[in-house]
């Protein structure tokens, strides 16, 4: 409910969460109790915790880590040591605690937290390079600050020479367990053992054996248990691992609704005044001197403008990992340690006041310092074939992003040996948090060969972001050429795509053009692929008169359908039944060949009494056998008027009929496979239902090539 009612508000879901626990919590309406749970608490924080370090581990990227910029490995390296360094002065000298209690409030707060950092980046929309900093900041501190953090707690509840041998077992007992079990687990996973539909439940119940028995042989050390166990299992299990990701990503968001709200309904609101003007001295020493030093420390000699570096220092917003590993501490230790209860008060006022100041002035400052983008303008193309390549080269050249996304990895091969940016994922269900590629995405073009598919993706953007440019490539249906909903703008309908991409056309056979010319000159505006005028980018034709523009054009293609006909048997029929077609046709194909006409009618009216030859979108498919010829031929015939197919009941409109010699089987699969393809092309289908003459008829069947 509380994460309900942040979306709807358009504010960080801790936010609310946080104000939600409190009230309803014993200082608020007393509606949640958490110390009715005693010593189940201790046990719900910590499997809430090891849970979501494990899914953290999950979804961290190794390639992040060796991808960084210069800035976001100095914010992980010096930055991470001042913030550390710090707060822990912060806490020493304003509250007077002691060194090992300040430095493990220090660690607390080292990490920014990618669960409030992903919203509000998507909420303001900054320029893409200070998204890419905040957004691995975020995502690739989680593990450092869990370690220094852990780190810390041994420190505090080990003494002397024991403590660091302690210390020292926890670590080697943490980190041997999580990558025996990770490999474990990542082997089992890729050898699918596991059912599809109990990976899930699987994954979760290893993680909290992991955490658990990780912690039986060494006390306190599952949480680094888990953190590296799901580390080694994303990195290794493979594309199975995607599913799972996408289960846990929601599990986590309960669990994060739930930890926060019971955390926060724990907190001694007295506690907090007790710090008085010391505990706001010690949240803004970290806001406005710790974060400041760690950016420009970490940035020194970077190309960073200064407005960057500031908006940089304003924003590190902290969140559920704090919180919790916070509360987890405070619990481990309120029996060895009278302030403890301090762990609690000073992580969440350093969450409070960074995501509450932070979050809500984001826009403002950003604005105020312009690093705003006023509107995404990368492009993400669905569908990597080469016609799709050859476009985003021609994106790229005009100074724009642009991300290629299929589900076929020979075609994101070929596109990344190119020089692309290519996913191997579905249009459907790739989402910018998996994948920070796709922040600043303004415009999606979804050119696969499947039009369904192309409506599908364009709606599903649409409900993600609603002010994202869509396009499409399909069939109209009612809609006009440049009308946009969100379905997408229906574009390149005078292309043969389909026809293109199972003809197995590669980049180098394409015949396209890029010219500069004025709007008035261009011959032929229906053939432009993309059009760049001024800083505006289409796939379609638009221009002001008055201005150049560059557009990427295409001739048209000579591409023939690879079955046996010729424009002898195709035809324009006035048959009223298929026994009268199946005569016509056949008496076109005696013509040049000697064939039992008699015979083959038998065979074909046998055949259609038996087995519908309807196989959809009005086209039928009769097929039969004969040894009077040596290779399989297709006769091809549009009716003035549609037949009912008996057995089926549908309306035939277009004919194709195969024969074959029986010695060759192959041959006739062959054939209607190929058939099967060309008929799957909406431009095909619409060429064949709208021709009026055989010359029309003939055209998709027998392309001319126009160099004009």
């Amino acid at each position: 409910m509380f994460v309900l009612l942040a979306h709807a508000m358009r504010v960080s879901a801790i936010v609310v969460l946080l104000l939600g626990g409190v009230l309803v919590g014993p200082y608020g309406l007393n509606l949640i109790a958490p110390d009715v749970l005693g010593e189940g608490l201790k046990t719900i924080i910590g499997l809430s915790v090891g849970l979501i370090l494990f899914e953290g581990g999950l979804t961290l990227d190794p390639k992040g880590y060796r991808q960084a910029s210069r800035e976001i490995v100095g914010m992980l390296t010096v930055g991470v040591l001042i913030t550390w360094a710090g707060s822990a002065l912060t806490v020493h000298y304003v509250f007077g605690h002691s060194w090992p209690l300040s430095f493990l409030s220090g660690s607390l707060i080292i990490v920014t937290g990618p669960t409030v950092i992903a919203p509000l980046l998507k909420r303001i929309r900054v320029k893409k390079r200070l998204h890419h900093i905040l957004h691995w900041e975020g995502v690739l501190i989680d593990p450092i600050g869990v370690f220094a953090a852990l780190l810390c707690f041994e420190w505090i509840i080990g003494s002397g020479e024991k403590a660091l041998n302690e210390l020292i077992l926890r670590i080697v007992i943490g980190v041997g367990i999580g990558l025996i079990a990770g490999l474990a687990l990542a082997g089992v996973i890729r050898k699918r053992w596991v059912p599809a539909d109990h990976l899930n439940i699987f994954a979760i119940a290893s993680a909290i054996g992991i955490f658990a028995l990780s912690d039986l042989v060494a006390h306190e050390s599952g949480l680094l248990s888990v953190t590296i166990a799901g580390f080694v299992v994303g990195s290794l299990a493979g594309e199975q691992v995607k599913q799972l990701k996408r289960y846990k990503a929601e599990l986590i968001e309960l669990l994060i609704g739930l930890l926060f709200v019971l955390l926060a309904a724990k907190l001694d609101i007295s506690k907090f005044q007790q710090t008085g003007w010391q505990g706001v001295l010690a949240v803004a020493l970290v806001m406005f001197v710790a974060r400041p030093a760690n950016i420009f420390a970490s940035t020194l000699g970077s190309s960073l403008s200064l407005r960057e570096k500031l908006f940089l220092s304003w924003i590190a917003p902290r969140g559920i990992v704090a919180a919790s590993m916070a509360s987890l501490f405070a619990l481990s230790l309120q029996e060895r340690n009278e302030q403890a209860w301090f762990l609690e008060i000073f992580t969440y006022s350093v969450i409070a006041g960074t995501v509450l100041v932070q979050g809500f002035s984001a826009g403002a400052v950003g604005k105020l310092l312009n690093v705003l983008e006023r509107h995404p303008s990368g492009w993400l193309i669905a569908g990597a074939h080469p016609l799709a390549r050859a476009v985003a080269k021609f994106i790229l050249k005009c100074g724009k992003d642009v991300v290629l996304i299929d589900t076929d990895p020979r075609n994101i091969a070929q596109a990344r040996r190119s020089g692309l940016n290519a996913l191997c994922d579905d249009a459907l269900t790739v989402t910018a948090e998996e994948y920070p590629e796709l922040f600043g995405i303004g415009n999606v073009l979804a050119v696969t060969t499947n039009s369904g598919l192309n409506l599908l993706i364009c709606e599903r953007w649409h409900q993600l972001d609603r002010e994202v440019h869509l396009y499409r490539y399909g069939v109209q249906h009612g809609m006009q050429p440049h009308e946009s909903d969100s379905r997408g703008q229906i574009v390149w309908d005078q292309l043969a795509l389909g026809k293109m991409v199972t003809a197995n056309v590669q980049e180098h056979d394409l015949r396209l053009f890029v010219s500069d010319t004025e709007p008035a000159k261009l011959r032929h505006p229906d053939r432009v692929l993309m059009c760049a005028q001024a800083d505006e980018l289409q796939p379609a034709f638009f221009g002001q008169p008055d201005q150049k523009c560059q557009v990427l054009s295409f001739l048209p293609f000579d591409v023939r359908p690879e079955f046996n006909t010729s424009p002898n048997w195709i035809i324009i029929s006035e048959a009223t039944t298929l026994t009268d077609l199946f005569r016509e046709l056949l008496d076109r194909l005696a013509q040049n060949r000697k064939i039992d006409i008699p015979a083959l009618e038998e065979r074909l009216e046998h055949q259609c009494n038996d087995y519908s030859c309807y196989i959809g979108y009005e086209v039928g498919l009769p097929h039969a056998y004969t040894d009077d010829i040596t290779e399989s031929v297709v006769l091809v015939a549009k009716l003035k008027k549609s037949i009912t197919c008996q057995l089926s009941g549908e309306s035939l409109r277009v004919i194709f009929l195969v024969i074959s010699p029986e010695s060759a089987p192959k041959q006739h699969l062959s054939a209607l496979a190929e058939i099967s393809r060309f008929i799957m092309d909406d431009g095909n289908r619409r060429a064949l239902m709208d021709a009026e003459d055989e010359d029309d008829l003939m055209r998709p069947l027998f392309p001319v090539t126009d160099t004009s």
